[in-house]
């Protein structure tokens, strides 16, 4: 058995102590959600360490999920890689897709904003660094307005500088 794992509920162990699906679960937890795993089991409960768990609440909280219509937004930050998305193919083979963040403030408050890393210059990803290279090479502190259409399926994003 590994140890402790910080996880976002307790998990109790049965008959699979000491398996390699064990073993694989706490691995895929770990990559999934970033926890970590401690040197200390004690009665087949697994603890929470609730000062790392209110950090990562307090890192992730706030995020922005506009739903559709215009907004006046400002960069705080720069572009920043954040923890990939995660998705599992047809074959169920998991594929990592990279993500970026960007701090913004929005209706007054502040948001962190996360997308995909684009591959085209239409994308969110593609237009933030094309406002970038027009506002000298630099995000923070440039405001900007989003257009967010929905289609009935995802949000679509425009930016205009």
């Amino acid at each position: 058995m590994m140890g402790q794992f910080n996880g976002e509920c307790h998990v109790r162990i049965f008959t699979i102590r000491n398996s390699p699906l064990l073993e694989e679960a706490f691995r895929r937890a770990k990559e999934l959600h970033k926890y970590s795993l401690k040197d200390e089991h004690k009665g087949g409960k697994l603890k929470m360490n609730y000062e790392d768990e209110l950090k990562r609440l307090k890192e992730s909280g706030n995020y922005w999920k506009p739903e559709a219509g215009q907004f006046k937004v400002k960069a705080l930050t720069e572009l920043e890689e954040t923890d990939p998305f995660i998705k599992r193919n047809a074959e169920g083979v998991e594929e990592k897709h990279p993500q970026f963040k960007l701090r913004i403030i929005v209706d007054e408050e502040e948001k962190t904003w996360t997308f995909g890393q684009g591959k085209t210059p239409a994308s969110t990803y593609g237009q933030l660094v094309h406002l970038a290279t027009v506002k000298g090479n630099k995000l923070t502190d440039v405001e900007f307005t989003v257009v967010v259409k929905f289609d009935g399926a995802k949000n679509d994003y425009t930016i205009i500088a």
